[in-house]
């Protein structure tokens, strides 16, 4: 068995990309085949209802709450329970058995740098997003992103990247930007905020360099997600910020917000970012978090 740190080879790593995608695949399958569950429910409060059709950008699968659904379509496709236990998608339980790691969840595939799919990212009936796969040979959670593959056409056609805290928002983000001629992609990054190599990634496929950065949720997510601006400006010369009382997709779904969301991205200010000091959260002033020259270039 593989530890985190175990050099596979091209051939053993290729098997557990393809035992990831066999498994998003499973996951999206289980989706569309359970219309009255708390999944379809919950993707239609929050305003995700096109992911629940075939043809929509984003594949959100469901992890089914049994024991070893996967495990056995997996096995019966030709994979070792090595090979799915190394792919983060089998785990072994006290009494020897091979089970299902994943289990009634929403899953959306991350993907590294090569855009292979590498881990999930679940959502459980508690509707807190989180990075479901462990660390392994192949996925470490700061290095790895969802959103990117589905909107490559807009991330091509110089959409600016839009970082939220939830998929639900990310998923507006799209809708709203394939309703507004492509000016954005919204980037969901969950639990431990962004990290430089997720930033770095971003920039990989981005042809512009602007990013915006929603701040939302209680002082401690938008504090969170302020300090953004340290690794975002590293790589895009305009970090920018839209600062929303409810998220995204909250905003969506309460209706009468659509044009009201498209100005506040069209027109976001230079992100204003927070410091700590004697125990409060002191705005800092736009102009002194600007990077003052252009962000490295990355070919």
């Amino acid at each position: 068995m593989s530890e985190p740190g175990y050099m596979l080879s091209l051939e053993e790593r290729q098997r557990l990309l393809e035992a990831n995608a066999a498994a998003a695949r499973f996951y999206r399958r289980e989706l569309l085949r359970t219309a009255d569950g708390w999944q379809s429910e919950y993707l239609r409060a929050r305003g995700a209802e096109s992911v629940l059709t075939v043809n929509t950008d984003w594949k959100v699968g469901y992890a089914p709450g049994s024991w070893t659904s996967l495990t056995d379509h997996l096995l019966a496709q030709g994979f070792s329970h090595s090979t799915l236990v190394q792919a983060g998608l089998v785990e072994w339980t006290a009494g020897g058995d091979a089970v299902d790691r994943h289990r009634d969840q929403l899953m959306l595939v991350v993907r590294d740098h090569r855009l292979s799919p590498v881990g999930f990212i679940g959502i459980g009936q508690d509707g807190r997003p989180k990075s479901v796969s462990p660390v392994s040979a192949i996925h470490r959670p700061s290095n790895v992103l969802a959103g990117i593959e589905e909107q490559l056409d807009l991330l091509a056609g110089e959409a600016v990247p839009v970082i939220v805290n939830d998929p639900m928002d990310a998923i507006a983000v799209t809708a709203l930007s394939r309703e507004s001629g492509g000016q954005w992609a919204g980037i969901p990054v969950c639990e431990g905020g962004l990290s430089t190599a997720q930033a770095r990634l971003v920039r990989r496929f981005s042809r512009t360099d602007k990013v915006i950065v929603v701040l939302s949720g209680d002082e401690l997510a938008r504090h969170e997600a302020a300090g953004y601006v340290f690794d975002l400006a590293l790589f895009f010369d305009r970090v920018r910020a839209v600062e929303m009382s409810i998220g995204i997709a909250d905003a969506v779904v309460r209706g009468g917000a659509i044009a009201e969301l498209q100005d506040l991205l069209s027109g976001p200010r230079p992100l204003i970012t927070y410091k700590v000091s004697e125990g409060k959260h002191e705005a800092l002033h736009a102009e002194d978090l600007d990077p003052p020259a252009q962000g490295p270039g990355l070919g």
